[in-house]
């Protein structure tokens, strides 16, 4: 697979080919979900929007952070939408949603909890999928970016073709520029299997940011 077919089935993974790349996603993503799982603070009962779940292969690790919660994953593959109905199709408050943030058919201002893992450079240009993000979570709601940063993404030719790459704070303004408020950022040093297979050293960054709570 030349680095061009390994950089569109990262973004929309498809046939074959497409869920050997998820699997391997599934292993090689494994520190950065878990970081940016980590990082958010649910409470019995959330409703939780992931975008990009791919076929969701870390689902139980954020199903057990807090009792009853009520989860949607969103994603731009159908073929991955299918897949994680099939392995995920025994847990309660579970579904997962074909479609694009942008224009996806899902209700406004309800989610207490969003979050996206290595999809951020995917969305082109970036502002309407923050105002997508900002219309779906719920007033008071946490935004939850998991990424690598540009020098991480910088070091594999696949991550040339189709990737906008982020420093952190850069993001952390077009946040802030959103209306999003209490922006913290974490970076988290990993060595961990690219999606190539090769060992390499990473900085994963986790961005939170909220949504203010509607005026009284």
């Amino acid at each position: 697979m030349t680095p061009e077919q390994l950089a569109a089935q990262l973004r929309h993974p498809h046939g074959e080919a497409g869920a050997r790349v998820a699997e391997n996603m599934n292993a090689s993503n494994q520190p950065i979900i878990a970081n940016t799982y980590g990082t958010l603070a649910l409470q019995d009962g959330d409703r939780v929007l992931e975008i990009g779940p791919g076929s969701a292969g870390h689902l139980p690790t954020l199903l057990a952070r807090a009792d009853g919660l009520d989860y949607t994953g969103l994603d731009l593959s159908a073929d991955m939408v299918k897949t994680a109905q099939g392995l995920h199709k025994a847990q309660p408050k579970v579904r997962f949603v074909h479609g694009d943030i942008t224009q996806a058919p899902l209700p406004e201002n309800h989610y207490q909890a969003i979050v996206a893992i290595n999809v951020v450079y995917f969305w082109q240009p970036l502002a309407p999928a923050l105002n997508a993000l900002w219309r779906h979570l719920a007033p008071g709601g946490q935004l939850c970016l998991g990424l690598r940063d540009r020098e991480s993404m910088s070091t594999l030719p696949v991550f040339q073709h189709g990737f906008l790459t982020y420093e952190g704070p850069d993001l952390m303004q077009a946040l802030a520029t959103m209306g999003f408020v209490q922006l913290a950022m974490a970076r988290h040093p990993e060595d961990s299997t690219s999606v190539l297979g090769q060992m390499m050293h990473k900085t994963g960054l986790v961005i939170t940011g909220h949504k203010p709570e509607s005026p009284s």
